[in-house]
C-alpha cells in the first residue's frame, strides 16, 4: 500500500486560513484509492473542535478505500477528539465532558431530519442561550431545518456532519455544518444561466433575501437568510464554504475570496457571540 503524510499546520482556527488547509486536503486527496493516509500532527497546538466536522467528513470519505491514521495529535487536541464523539465514532475511545461544552459530532443521513430537528433544539440552541419557547430560536431553527432540507433537494448528498463547540474563555459558540454534494455556486450559476460567475459571488447572492435555487412551487430557500440576520444582530460570525469559494460576514462587512483548491459541496459555519444574546422579534420572517 503507498502511504503519503500530511502536515497539519499549527493551528487550524475558523478563518480563511483554516478553511483552505482543510480544503486543500481535501482536493490533494481526492484521488487516492488504497494508500494509506498519514495526517501528521506534531507542530499542531490549536484545532477548532467545531472543524472537527469538515475533518470527519473527510475521513468518512475516504475511510472505507483509504487507510486513515492520525499521528502525535497533542493532549489538548486528542481531549476535544474525545470529547465530542470524534474518536468514539469510529471506535479509538471517548472521554466525558464535564462541562457540557461540546456539541456532538454527528454524522446524519438525508432521511433523518427530524433527529437532526432535535439535535439542533437539545445540543445548539441551549448553547447559544436562546430561550426553545421564542420566536427568534423558532425561526433559527427554521432556517437551519432548511440547510438540512436542501442537503437533499438541491446538493443531492446523502449525509451531513455537524459539530460545535461552547468557548467559554471567548464567551462564543461556534456550530459547523457539511455536506459533500452539488455546491451552491453549481446551483446558483444553474439557477441564473450565468456560468461566469465566481463561486463566492454566488454564495453572496444565496444569502440575500429572496433569492432562492428552488424551482417553481417548491417549498422553502437555502435557509441562509435568517441565519445571517441573526449573527449580524447577535454580533457573529457567518461563514460559508463552496466550491472555490469563501465568503464571511461579520459586523456587516463582507469578505470573499477565491481558493486555490476545490471544496466538494458547502460547510456553513457559525459563530455566535454570547456577548450579546437577546430576543427581538424583528429577525423572524413568517410567511
Amino acid at each position: 500500500m503507498e502511504s503519503i503524510t500530511i502536515n497539519v499546520p499549527r493551528k487550524v482556527e475558523n478563518n480563511v486560513e483554516g478553511f483552505e488547509f482543510l480544503t486543500k486536503l481535501i482536493d490533494d486527496t481526492k484521488n487516492l484509492y488504497t494508500t494509506h493516509i498519514l495526517l501528521e500532527f506534531k507542530n499542531t497546538r490549536w484545532f477548532e473542535a467545531n472543524l472537527v466536522a469538515i475533518l470527519g467528513a473527510w475521513v468518512q470519505k475516504h475511510r472505507n478505500v483509504n487507510k486513515i491514521s492520525f499521528s502525535r495529535v497533542s493532549k489538548s487536541i486528542r481531549k476535544v477528539f474525545l470529547k465530542n464523539g470524534f474518536y468514539e465514532k469510529y471506535n479509538v475511545g471517548s472521554e466525558v465532558d464535564l462541562f457540557g461544552s461540546t456539541i456532538p459530532y454527528k454524522i446524519f443521513n438525508i432521511s433523518e431530519h427530524e433527529e437532526f430537528i432535535k439535535y439542533i433544539m437539545e445540543s445548539v440552541i441551549p448553547k447559544i442561550k436562546l430561550n426553545i419557547e421564542t420566536k427568534v430560536a423558532k425561526g433559527f431553527i427554521s432556517s437551519l431545518s432548511e440547510v438540512f432540507a436542501n442537503v437533499e433537494r438541491h446538493a443531492k448528498s446523502v449525509e451531513m456532519v455537524t459539530c460545535g463547540q461552547y468557548y467559554y474563555a471567548h464567551q462564543k459558540v461556534c456550530f459547523t455544518i457539511v455536506d459533500f454534494g452539488k455546491t451552491i455556486g453549481n446551483n446558483v450559476k444553474h439557477k441564473l444561466g450565468n456560468p461566469y460567475m465566481s463561486d463566492s459571488e454566488a454564495i453572496d447572492w444565496a444569502t440575500k433575501w429572496g433569492n432562492t435555487t428552488k424551482e417553481h412551487g417548491e417549498p422553502g430557500g437555502i435557509g441562509l437568510h435568517i441565519i445571517d440576520e441573526f449573527l449580524k444582530k447577535n454580533g457573529g460570525v457567518f461563514q460559508i464554504l463552496s466550491g472555490f469559494g469563501y465568503w464571511e460576514k461579520q459586523q456587516g462587512s463582507i469578505f470573499t475570496k477565491e481558493l486555490n483548491s476545490y471544496f466538494p459541496g458547502t460547510v456553513v459555519n457559525i459563530q455566535s457571540s454570547l456577548d450579546y444574546t437577546f430576543e427581538d422579534d424583528s429577525i423572524l420572517i413568517v410567511f
